[in-house]
């Protein structure tokens, strides 16, 4: 049933995960299943590690989507990580689609032949199953990138995520949390920190013009390619309806008419093409348009990493004046001497670590996209391969049909 699915079938490397480390001091982790129960999705995830502060060296816990989010606030809320780029949390699993479909042909025409509304559904559920890899995939990316980061791989949080074999005790948001959130949100969309900020030092100054024009660029082929993804699923739904019309219509002429014949095989052909075309827009959705929207939600991580380095600057220069002028009063030097001191180490510390997070940031994109790129065109080779040897085994059909008259 598709309210009770696991993602047994193998699942396709995501094109934006991080390469898994062989390293014996890191951790390795994986989800090495996962179930649907009432759209609840329940993660097992499995770590491998020889790390000593962990108990065992081989362990599984099941997660909820919502502890996932849990894990992500503490990152970002975690005032250590303010030099680091935090990867973005996983979309929170949605199979209202697959289900209204399934609610809708449950209750459709009872006189629908059986073995039309047998194919029907199971159309249904490999539309599901994908949505249901695809959304396993994600929060699988997310627990890579944080396993394999040098730093964030020593959170204490994650260790707790990962070892825990009990439910984490985190609070669900409330509407007031949730309005208190948006508004956040809408903060932080208004916020021309980095905007009006001209730095001093050319490679931030150079990275801030690039990741401006990046989101934009990044986000308008994003659009292009959900609208691509459409366009292709209009398009199956046209296939599939020109084929039931043409056996529909050849069912209507006499059988042995050689024109009848000729309509019911071409008409049949139509299932092998749509069938063909529906992997391809599955592989569309998943190595383009999600590949996209990752590394549109990843940018935006890499732009509040730059306007975190551009507070700490500010901060550094308002506590410097702060020591001046404490100075010039004679009064409260010392404090305002530590407070100095801190904000100067703190803009460094972040200044430094946002270097290489913007160097492995830029690595780690290219090498994404050139995986997912690749992976997409062989797919494209390997659908028209198929649509090839359709088409030519329908005609040497259609021809022997007409041979034999």
């Amino acid at each position: 049933m598709m309210e009770e699915a696991g993602s047994s079938a193998p699942k396709e490397a995501p094109a934006a995960a991080e390469p898994k480390t062989a390293d014996p001091k890191g951790i390795r982790v994986s989800i090495a299943d996962a179930l649907n129960e009432q759209d609840i999705v329940k993660f097992t995830v499995h770590t491998q590690t020889e790390l000593e502060r962990f108990a065992k060296k081989d362990f599984q816990v099941t997660r909820l989507h919502e502890e996932f989010v849990w894990l992500f606030e503490r990152f970002t809320e975690n005032d250590q990580n303010a030099g680091y780029i935090i990867p973005p949390p996983p979309p929170k699993p949605d199979f209202s689609q697959s289900h209204g479909k399934l609610a809708k042909l449950q209750s459709g025409d009872a006189q629908t032949p059986q073995d039309e509304l047998d194919k029907l559904k199971q159309e249904i559920q490999s539309e599901y199953l994908a949505a249901f890899q695809k959304t396993v995939a994600m929060h699988e990316v997310f627990l890579i990138r944080l396993a394999s980061h040098p730093v964030l791989r020593e959170d204490q949080n994650l260790q707790v995520f990962l070892e825990y074999d009990q439910d984490l005790s985190f609070k669900h948001k409330s509407k007031k949390d949730k309005a208190i959130g948006f508004m956040k949100g809408m903060v932080k969309s208004l916020d021309n920190t980095l905007v009006k900020h001209v730095d001093e030092d050319s490679f931030f100054e150079n990275q801030k013009a690039f990741i401006f024009h990046y989101i934009r660029t990044i986000n308008d082929a994003q659009k292009a390619s959900v609208q691509k993804v459409k366009h292709r699923q209009s398009m199956v739904a046209a296939f599939q309806k020109v084929g039931v019309a043409l056996v529909h219509l050849a069912n209507t002429q006499h059988a042995a008419h050689i024109l009848s014949e000729m309509m019911r095989k071409t008409g049949q052909s139509q299932t092998a093409v749509v069938s063909i075309q529906k992997k391809l827009c599955a592989k569309e959705d998943l190595k383009m348009s999600d590949l996209l929207k990752y590394y549109k939600a990843d940018s935006d991580a890499a732009k509040d990493l730059m306007v975190r380095r551009v507070k700490a600057l500010n901060d550094q220069n308002k506590t410097a004046s702060a020591l001046d002028a404490a100075k010039a009063k004679g009064k409260k030097v010392l404090e305002a001497q530590d407070a100095a001191t801190n904000a100067k180490d703190k803009f460094e510390k972040i200044t430094k670590s946002s270097k290489d997070e913007l160097k492995v940031f830029k690595k780690r994109r290219i090498a994404a996209f050139r995986k997912g790129l690749i992976q997409y065109t062989q797919c494209q080779i390997r659908q028209s391969r198929e649509m090839y040897a359709l088409m030519k085994q329908t005609l040497a059909a259609v021809k022997e049909i007409e041979g034999g008259r």
